[in-house]
């Protein structure tokens, strides 16, 4: 498979009030899988707001690391939301650990479909568009990184 790399470090344009700053960049090995890093500081407040490039697909994995000014309290709140104001992470990343550096968190994202014989299937989340990052309570100019991966 060719690997397609495709980085695109920029800041993210987000509404009036955006906080923190925000580089992503892509890589897909065979344009199935796509790998979105966001790595985002926060700004004075402890926070971070922006909007990324557009994103399709089916989300499979989303992991949280530290960054070397790793967040200062115990756990700090993640959102990402679709352009309908819905959080994809359905509330899963409201207390990521920040508790070391090398350390990251994982979350399978997806809506919790019940049978009526009582067996539950998770359904994945389908993206397409544009991602709102929200992180908050990481302390002042803290750092970290949310990585999305969709096919």
């Amino acid at each position: 498979m060719k690997l397609f790399l495709c980085a695109v470090s920029l800041l993210c344009v987000g509404s009036l009030f955006a906080a923190g700053t925000v580089a992503e960049t892509r890589e897909s090995n065979d344009e199935l899988v796509q790998r979105i890093t966001l790595s985002w500081t926060a700004d004075t407040n402890g926070a971070v707001a922006v909007t990324s490039q557009p994103v399709r697909g089916e989300m499979s994995r989303v992991v949280f690391y530290n960054g070397t000014a790793a967040p200062t309290g115990a756990t700090y709140g993640v959102t990402l939301k679709d352009v309908n104001g819905i959080d994809v992470l359905a509330g899963q990343g409201s207390a990521v650990a920040s508790n070391a550096l090398a350390s990251a968190s994982q979350i399978v994202p997806g809506i919790l479909k019940v049978w009526t014989l009582g067996s539950t299937n998770l359904e994945p989340i389908v993206v397409n568009g544009k991602l709102s990052l929200a992180v908050t309570g990481v302390g002042s100019n803290q750092q970290g990184v949310v990585v999305i991966y969709t096919k």
